[in-house]
């Protein structure tokens, strides 16, 4: 075999090699995606995989070097998703099955996980073509060792890198985390609910008025007294702390009742109102704030309706006169499942993140966030130019997994367990919150200043199967987060008991402020309210689950997509770990399955509405 020849050969088995592993992991994913072949999307990304691959072979046959040129991006990128996958389950503590790897799909998940691969990972890739090239310069290398078992050698090689531990190898963790095997595993046994659906509504009543509710299995009708503060000259400033990953569990001190990882916090809960039973109603960072902004609970789709570019439904910036300064600071990335046009669109001015920003600075061993107390110096630095009124919202990071440690002051928790790292977090973003205050003090505008502090979420550490994080579960763990309101002239100390969610945030507010809006754009309801109108909480969930709570306690999770289905009363079952037979719960499950419908074609007619300037005129 001649140079020229040897060199042409070894040019097809390095293509070979990275474009059939990368098919199989495309074709294997849209495999396992067959229940969800609804979204005409994934036929035409296999569509497109297949298409490319025969271009490349075709290339890589004729002019050998062009198709190697062609396919190592292409399956570089494949491997390095495979294994940033690979460790972010390990991580989770999650196992694939094929309904954890389509939910992820759909939800837009698995595009977002990149950022978790390290250098290691990209050296284990280069290794491939490094190995094949040791096995053909070996001893009668050129004439035994065919290109088919070269390409096999090098297949399995790839398909192995995503099993290489981050940490340990915890064998077969490791391969059941491993993208690429999921086909031979089985879904999980689900509960269906393939019982007959109740009709949730009497044909009389209508079920809406504009965004709210109307229907008396879903809302108690009649006249409420809603006692509001007196009006006042100068305009109140708003500074909004949204607080990443912050279960009330974790911030009340469940693991360390002794000692609480957020004082500062707990002060300014005592001095006004808690809301003790607060819930977001989503796991996800993006779909909360949207709930929280615009008083609304949020689309029941996978694929986030609070990112998508043509969201125009009405936020609290919008609701503020025009008077009003409104910036957002967070060290976290705009693109990164978060609700950017949403926010634009209702006249958030100045929105700084990662790439914004003026910090140079990266915690190490992240790539999705800037330096949290750096990040929050400019915040303050913000907050002593803006001109008054002014709304400032800061997003913190910090609590996100995989809790950074950002060196021996922050770590009041000595264990190198996941949640004394999480709890090092919340502690550290306790501090941030106090440097707010002093600035708000130091400017002497901390007397006619709203603060408004929440969680965006839920933290899980594994109170149920698989439930890590708080993007894969519907557990009171995952939604559970503190909200409170603070300024001494408008709230006196107060526990909040009634269930609240983050759709009450907004009506209160604007309710505090003294500021008209119209109550048929949203969906929460006043804390100035003698009580609450609602019978059922909504939520929905990354995994695809809508749920409602009722005021019994009976909590029911549906997931439209696969008609799983689970029941628990948390009076008598807290913790959730006694599921009930769902055909115990007909009604609930229809008036889920009517939410779901009414709310998918509800928030889009509104963002249309106010685009086109048919509702919504502001202040």
């Amino acid at each position: 075999m001649t140079t020229a020849q040897h060199r042409k050969e070894l040019a097809i088995d390095v293509a070979l090699a990275w474009l059939v592993v990368w098919f199989l992991y495309r074709a294997g994913l849209h495999v396992s995606l067959r229940s969800a072949m609804v979204w005409a999307g994934a036929w035409q990304d296999l569509l497109w995989t297949a298409l490319a691959t025969f271009v490349t072979l075709l290339l890589s046959w004729r002019w050998h070097w062009a198709g190697v040129l062609l396919s190592v991006p292409f399956l570089t990128f494949c491997v390095l998703d495979a294994r940033a996958y690979a460790v972010l389950l390990e991580a989770l503590h999650q196992g694939v099955d094929r309904t954890w790897v389509r939910d992820a799909y759909l939800s837009g998940e698995l595009l977002a996980v990149d950022a978790n691969t390290q250098p290691s990972d990209v050296a284990l890739i280069v290794g491939a073509p490094l190995l094949l090239l040791t096995l053909r310069w070996l001893p009668h290398g050129r004439a035994q060792v065919r290109p088919r078992v070269v390409l096999i050698l090098i297949a399995l090689f790839l398909l192995a890198t995503p099993l290489a531990p981050a940490r340990s190898w915890e064998w077969p963790a490791d391969a059941v985390q491993n993208p690429l095997g999921h086909l031979a595993l089985h879904e999980p046994e689900l509960e269906v609910a393939g019982f007959p659906i109740a009709d949730p509504l009497p044909a009389d009543v209508s079920p809406v008025d504009g965004m709210r509710m109307t229907d008396p299995r879903l809302v108690v009708h009649g006249l409420l007294a809603r006692p509001l503060p007196p009006p006042v000259e100068q305009p109140w400033n708003v500074v909004w702390i949204i607080m990443e990953s912050t279960g009330t569990r974790y911030f009340e001190g469940e693991t360390f009742p002794g000692l609480p990882p957020m004082p500062t916090l707990r002060k300014l809960a005592d001095e006004g109102w808690y809301l003790a039973h607060h819930q977001s109603p989503s796991n996800s960072s993006a779909t909360s704030i949207f709930a929280m902004m615009s008083g609304l609970w949020p689309s029941p789709q996978m694929q986030m309706y609070a990112i998508q570019p043509d969201n125009y439904i009405p936020a609290l910036p919008k609701f503020l006169p025009k008077t009003y300064e409104k910036f957002l600071y967070t060290p976290g990335k705009l693109s990164y499942f978060f609700p950017r046009a949403f926010l634009q669109h209702s006249g958030l001015d100045e929105l700084v993140g990662f790439a914004e920003s003026e910090v140079t600075q990266i915690p190490p061993g992240e790539g999705l966030c800037k330096d949290e107390i750096a990040v929050m110096t400019t915040f303050l630095a913000r907050l002593q130019r803006a001109h008054e009124p002014f709304l400032g919202i800061y997003y913190s990071y910090v609590p996100h997994w995989p809790y950074t440690d950002y060196g021996a002051a922050t770590r009041r928790y000595k264990g190198d367990r996941r949640i004394d790292q999480y709890y090092n977090s919340l502690y550290l973003l306790d501090t941030q919150i106090a440097r707010v205050l002093e600035q708000l003090k130091k400017q002497g505008i901390l007397d006619h200043t709203i603060l408004v502090l929440t969680g965006d979420h839920g933290e899980a550490f594994g109170q149920h199967a698989r439930n890590w994080a708080h993007a894969r579960g519907s557990n009171r763990e995952n939604f559970e987060t503190p909200a409170i309101f603070w300024q001494p002239k408008l709230f006196a100390p107060k526990r909040v008991e009634q269930p609240t969610q983050h759709i009450d945030l907004l009506p209160t507010l604007l309710d505090a402020m003294r500021l008209p809006y119209d109550e048929h754009l949203l969906q929460g309801e006043s804390l100035f309210q003698d009580h609450s109108r609602r019978k059922v909480q909504f939520f929905w969930a990354n995994e695809g689950m809508v749920t409602a709570e009722r005021e019994d306690g009976v909590k029911m999770s549906w997931s439209p997509l696969d008609k799983r289905c689970r029941v628990v009363n948390l009076r008598e079952d807290p913790g959730e770990k006694r599921p009930l037979p769902c055909e115990s719960e007909a009604e609930l499950l229809g008036i889920l399955k009517w939410f779901r419908d009414d709310q998918l074609a509800r928030l889009p007619a509104l963002s249309e509405a106010v685009r086109e300037r048919r509702a919504f005129h502001g202040p």
